[in-house]
């Protein structure tokens, strides 16, 4: 009788400690997103639709940028995740040896590009661009930091670098605003906020050590492979803000770039269950009823935030930017919250790929972003569909994008483990 009994503890004690993980970094994460989002708020609130347009054009190229630091983080939390003692200790210290030399040029890169950046947002202030250069260089130091943090487990202090990250935007980022609410100073607090969890992470991992040339640019090649796939991923989940703002007037850019804080926070409210999932994934690639789990926890909170837009539209307008401002794209913030939700859904099946070291997704991404420009070309830049229309049109071109990419790659995912058990 009591043999028998003995062994029930030990999934409990699982479950139970599995939770507690779960709540530390979900609760972690959303002090992160709200408080990024209150960063956007202040500046929907206090920047003109013009300069709000653009500060939400700089904020989706630092997006694109930063998959740099995403495959790093998915590039140590899946190396890390199956390796154990001195070799996950070497291995640590390679990740942040190939976080720091990614930082440096990427900040180089970024900066050679700034005419380019100019010409292409149709912003004349080069400061602001410039600044892009330290606040993508601090991101991806922050990316490799969380990576090894995420692959050994290590949640509390996981938890902590993301609370930081959200934290040191809206302080640092919205303070610089209320001081003097303008693109250059934006960008300075944003700088500024970047560098704060980089400091934290370097903190917690100090003393890492004993990494190999080898390691290192083992690393670094893996890490290519999911920067370029997560780099896919961003560049369609935010081509539609480039898109509005070339084909859209600079008022109906600005209606977009509000809608978009919905969709945004739709698409990173439910991180924390890719960022949980993630290492199990990687452990056992072939483990579709974990992604489907997975699936169905992002989808039911797009569900409830979607339903949230429609009961309460208004609401969502005056927190957006206010009624005075944004009142006429009330009735369609539903939309946005669909997209966003729908590339949530995308992003974790994104992220399967990758723990299954599949490369064929990132052609798949490609291809969608390939159709989705060529259709707001010729619907959008032709003139078939006008002001809050173009808005309309651009929300669900997007959507439907994301939700077809969604069951095609989750379809290749599903036939691929079944015809590789063993993968």
């Amino acid at each position: 009788m009591t043999s028998g009994t003995t062994p029930a503890p030990q999934p409990q004690a699982h479950r139970r400690s599995f939770l507690r993980s779960a709540t530390v970094v979900a609760v972690a994460m959303a002090i992160m997103n709200v408080a990024a989002y209150g960063f956007t708020l202040i500046g929907s609130r206090l920047l003109l639709q013009e300069q709000f347009g653009a500060i939400t054009a700089l904020l989706g190229l630092l997006l694109i940028g930063n998959v740099a630091s995403l495959g790093l983080q998915a590039t140590a939390a899946r190396r890390l995740a199956t390796h154990t003692g001195d070799d996950a200790k070497s291995l640590a210290d390679a990740m942040l040896r190939a976080g720091r030399r990614s930082a440096l040029g990427l900040t180089v890169l970024c900066l050679l590009l700034t005419p380019v950046f100019m010409w292409l947002l149709h912003i004349d202030s080069v400061v602001a661009i410039l600044l892009l250069a330290p606040t993508l260089g601090g991101l991806t130091l922050m990316g490799s930091q969380l990576g090894v943090l995420q692959g050994s487990h290590r949640w509390t202090e996981l938890a902590a670098v993301y609370t930081s990250a959200g934290i040191g935007r809206l302080v640092l980022g919205g303070g610089a605003l209320i001081v003097h609410p303008s693109l250059d100073w934006a960008m300075a607090g944003l700088a500024l906020g970047a560098a704060v969890p980089a400091t934290l992470g370097q903190f917690f991992l100090r003393g890492s050590s004993g990494a190999k040339r080898e390691q290192v640019r083992e690393v670094l090649r893996e890490t290519v492979h999911g920067t370029h796939t997560l780099l896919a991923f961003f560049a369609l989940a935010n081509a539609d803000v480039l898109f509005a703002r070339a084909l859209l007037d600079e008022k109906d850019s600005g209606y977009y770039a509000a809608g978009l804080i919905v969709a945004k926070a739709c698409l990173f409210l439910p991180q924390f269950v890719i960022v949980l999932v993630f290492p199990s994934l990687a452990n056992s690639p072939g483990d579709i009823v974990r992604l489907r789990r997975a699936i169905l926890a992002i989808g039911g909170l797009g569900v409830c935030a979607v339903v949230g837009t429609l009961i309460l539209p208004s609401i969502v307008v005056e927190v957006i930017g206010g009624k005075d401002k944004y009142a006429p794209l009330g009735p369609y913030t539903w939309m946005f919250a669909i997209a966003g939700s729908a590339y949530a859904v995308l992003q974790l099946v994104v992220y399967a790929a990758i723990a299954q070291q599949e490369k064929r997704a990132a052609l798949g991404l490609w291809l969608g972003l390939v159709v989705l420009a060529v259709a707001a070309g010729i619907i959008l830049g032709t003139g078939t569909a006008t002001g809050l229309g173009g808005v309309q049109v651009l929300a669900a071109m997007t959507s439907t994008c994301a939700i077809l990419l969604s069951v095609g790659l989750a379809a290749g995912l599903h036939r691929q483990t079944t015809g590789s058990p063993q993968a």
